[in-house]
């Protein structure tokens, strides 16, 4: 009777331990997520801020243009160094726009780059390419690959698994061919 209780107080303990660690895999994944999004806020503000320059500076180019297209008409009063002065500026600030252009590309790709890193753990807990499994007692990642129609191969890859080892109440993105 006293081993029986005892195994009782044992099994509710790992139910417990188990529910503990299912809500810290969970948290760990909305703080991932949480990051994430800000990363991708933070992408798209200096885009915006990119798309915005750039339009400036479109503007400007155009301006000049017109002022250099003015100035040939009228011809008046006015001198080929003039006309050059402005080319000149023209390609400067057309170089200084590819630059900036190009600033803010490389800095998008540095960013993106490092979101990389932190991807993996939140494709693994966000199904987006495929559905959702459970895992049911007694299943196996062999069992589920089976019934799903894919290779247990597969099942790791989608889901970051380094070992065969899944346990009850674990989610799993069962991915689609």
């Amino acid at each position: 009777m006293k081993l029986s209780v005892f195994l009782g107080i044992l099994t509710q303990i790992s139910s417990l331990c188990l529910a503990a660690s299912v809500v810290n895999a969970e948290q760990a994944v909305t703080q991932t997520l949480g990051i994430l999004d800000e990363k991708v806020n933070r992408l798209q503000a200096q885009l915006e801020d990119l798309q915005f320059q750039l339009q400036k500076d479109q503007k400007d180019i155009q301006k000049l243009q017109t002022d250099v297209e003015d100035l040939r008409r009228s011809a008046g009063g006015v001198s080929a160094s003039d006309v050059k002065a402005l080319d000149e500026r023209i390609a400067s600030v057309d170089a200084a726009r590819q630059k900036d252009k190009q600033a803010i590309i490389d800095q998008l790709a540095k960013e993106l780059a490092n979101l990389g890193g932190g991807k993996t753990a939140a494709k693994s807990a966000v199904p987006s390419e495929g559905k959702e499994h459970v895992v049911q007692k007694g299943d196996t990642l062999s069992t589920i690959a089976k019934s799903c129609g894919v290779t247990v191969a597969d099942l790791k890859k989608a889901n970051n698994l380094t070992s065969d080892d899944i346990k009850a109440g674990q989610k799993l993105i069962i991915p689609q061919h």
